[in-house]
């Protein structure tokens, strides 16, 4: 029998009536939500609003009741969702694909993109199988169960099922934690195992990536190695075929030549690589014979496990290291508790005291407003103080941000009688130059700025909850710069389109970045820079850049005379509303010398009013 392969770009189309409704039954999920069809195809008008319309983080396990529930997120179906329905049409297209395929076939691919990607390299490996491919880019744990329980797998009789998935939850688990999503991977395997009593599944565990010390990388091993707690391979139908020896070298970092230059997907040889481990499990299978029987050698073993120790401090600069700043709050924040000091046990000040730097070495995602009473508040994350944390790779507890802060204020006391400018945002003011990682400053900044004695306190990847976190422990305590240029806000957008803050939160935290510097610098005018264009603006992250943007425009800041605002989006936009690439040295978020160069010319005329 000529046997063929069916994956996501087949060319044959059916149209959505012919397709019958499914009622498969689905697994008994540790949350029921507000979903209004758990299960079957097609959707409902009302389901199909449902998960188009309620943005993916409006329909986690716990959001109806404003409950902050994440260790549930992994293992309750939730429909993806990349802004209004290019998910579900995704969804749609492997329904129909499977449908045109339903009946005995070889093998099902189940996962995310990693899976989706086999393409050319599976027939290359695999020739003449008849296989369906369902992964979808992106996909969580979560997503999976949705559309296996939506008419994704309906009709098929597999003889083998492979499976990979869990990559993506790892841009959750210092919510969700770590064992939370080896139990989505399990609820996966429970269900494919449903409904399909009678196929064998490999559980191909996480690819690693990145590299030793990457969060993503530690989290992926921890999150194997929790798997292999669970028992999965009890089930004699059941291989769990862990692949991290193969992908990395002796000292843990990835075998390049495997990954594409994004060291999370795969190159043609790691697909190779990934097939011969494989073949020997999917052979026996395909001949009848079954999976066979895992030799103790070969079981899946914890990934070596090396502990940090407990958070030692900080290493501060010399001068920042004997600084003592006694401060006092200037603003009142919304959150309650935080006010009352339930949260940060050190509001204002530094240096840090010992709880404080107990305090700042969780993780971020640990002292969000709502955590701690295990509620969903978004609506308070930008609105609280909040210090970053980036944990150092040599296992030692720091807290880097802290450190490249204290670096900051080592700057500022160095200068404080005499700074004209005083530079306060992200990675892309931090782009200019002078400031803590030691970049000399940028030649736009020089030519157009080079006589004034300029001060840089941006750190990359901050929003606006860390600016005013840095304000309230001596960014600019005792300095009276005569300009400060803030520009914060782009790495505020993302969480607005994925985690549901709303907009109104981030252009509130932002007027209280100007609020607290007019307080704290009350000598000092400020030269407020909207959030320069990022990513897609007609969609997702770079459209509510622009909705922030017009929230600020909103509150008139500039009605105070000690304040401008610098809006420079049509600068680094086309005609057609689109980027100019050409001013981003990544095309879409970090200026490139062009885009720094726009962006002095736009401001020197500002600056040079202000400072006369």
């Amino acid at each position: 029998m000529n046997r063929k392969s069916v994956f996501a770009n087949a060319s044959f189309v059916l149209p959505v009536a012919l397709l019958s409704a499914c009622t498969l039954h689905a697994l008994e999920y540790p949350h029921s939500t507000n979903e209004p069809q758990k299960t079957g195809w097609p959707l409902t008008p009302e389901e199909r609003k449902y998960v188009v319309e309620k943005a993916e983080h409006d329909r986690r396990p716990g959001r109806e009741s404003n409950q902050h529930r994440p260790e549930l997120w992994p293992q309750v179906p939730t429909a993806g969702h990349f802004g209004g329905d290019a998910w579900l049409k995704l969804h749609e297209a492997h329904v129909h694909k499977v449908q045109a395929a339903k009946g005995p076939l070889d093998v099902l691919l189940v996962g995310d993109s990693i899976t989706i990607q086999w393409a050319d390299s599976w027939e290359r490996n695999f020739p003449g199988l008849k296989s369906v491919n369902i992964g979808i880019g992106g996909d969580k744990t979560q997503n999976v169960l949705w559309r296996l329980d939506h008419g994704g797998v309906e009709g098929l009789q597999p003889k083998a099922i492979v499976l990979m998935i869990g990559n993506n939850n790892m841009f959750f688990t210092p919510e969700t934690g770590i064992e939370a999503a080896a139990k989505g991977i399990q609820m996966c395997v429970r269900n494919l195992r449903e409904k399909f009593p009678e196929a064998s599944l490999v559980l191909a565990k996480i690819l690693p990536a990145h590299g030793p010390g990457n969060p993503f990388y530690e989290d992926i091993r921890k999150t194997n190695a929790a798997l292999d707690s669970l028992g999965l391979e009890a089930d004699p139908k059941v291989r769990v075929l862990d692949l991290w020896g193969d992908f990395v070298q002796a000292d843990g970092t990835l075998r390049k030549e495997w990954f594409t230059p994004d060291n999370i997907h795969l190159a043609p040889a790691g697909y190779a690589a990934y097939a011969a481990r494989l073949k020997p499990l999917l052979d026996p299978v395909l001949a009848g014979k079954g999976l066979p029987p895992a030799p103790p050698a070969a079981k899946s073993k914890p990934a070596a496990a090396v502990e940090a120790p407990a958070p030692a401090g900080v290493a501060l600069p010399k001068a920042a290291a004997g600084l003592v700043l006694k401060m006092e709050p200037v603003l009142k924040y919304p959150y309650a508790p935080y006010e009352e000091g339930k949260l940060d046990p050190q509001r204002t000040g530094w240096p840090l005291t010992e709880a404080e730097l107990a305090w700042v070495a969780k993780g971020e995602y640990e002292r969000k407003p709502g955590h701690e009473s295990h509620k969903h508040m978004p609506d308070m994350w930008f609105v609280t103080p909040t210090a970053s944390h980036w944990k150092a790779k040599d296992g030692s507890g720091r807290n880097l941000w802290i450190e490249h802060h204290a670096e900051c204020l080592d700057k500022v006391q160095a200068m404080k009688g005499s700074i004209d400018i005083a530079l306060l945002g992200d990675s892309i003011t931090q782009g200019w130059g002078g400031g803590w990682d030691g970049a000399p400053f940028s030649a736009a900044w020089q030519q157009h700025f080079g006589g004034r004695r300029t001060v840089n306190l941006g750190i990359g990847g901050d929003r606006a909850e860390q600016i005013l976190w840095r304000l309230d422990h001596g960014a600019l305590e005792g300095a009276s710069p005569k300009v400060v240029v803030l520009k914060i806000g782009v790495n505020n957008a993302p969480l607005v389109e994925g985690n549901g803050v709303p907009v109104a939160a981030a252009v509130q935290a932002i007027q209280l970045c100007v609020e607290n510097i007019r307080r704290r610098c009350p000598d000092s005018k400020i030269v407020l820079v909207k959030i320069l264009p990022a990513f897609d603006p007609s969609g997702g992250v770079g459209a509510r850049v622009l909705e922030i943007n017009a929230g600020l425009e909103a509150l008139k800041l500039d009605t105070d005379s000690r304040v401008r605002v610098l809006d420079l989006t049509q600068s680094f936009l086309n005609t057609d509303g689109t980027l100019k690439k050409e001013l981003y040295s990544d095309g879409h978020l970090h200026l490139g010398p062009k885009g720094y160069e726009v962006f002095a010319a736009a401001l020197k005329p500002v600056l040079d009013g202000v400072l006369q």
